[in-house]
Order: C-alpha cells, then structure tokens, then sequence
C-alpha cells in the first residue's frame, strides 16, 4: 500500500476540517483552512 507524502495541508481542504496533520501549524493563524 501506498504512502501519502504530499501536502498534508491539501488533505484538509480536500475534506473542509482541520486533520491536525501538521501539528501545531494547524492552530495557529498560519494553518490554510483558516485563511
């Protein structure tokens, strides 16, 4: 089976919330589903 290595970021505006794959990028104000 495959391994996703892309953009963690495009999995969670592919499915409209927030994943928390990046970790603490996804709470700050950096995270692009906040933008």
């Amino acid at each position: 089976m495959a391994r996703y290595t892309g953009s963690s970021c495009k999995l969670c505006r592919r499915e409209k919330t927030k994943l928390f794959l990046k970790g603490a990028k996804c709470l700050s104000e950096k995270c692009p589903l906040e933008k």
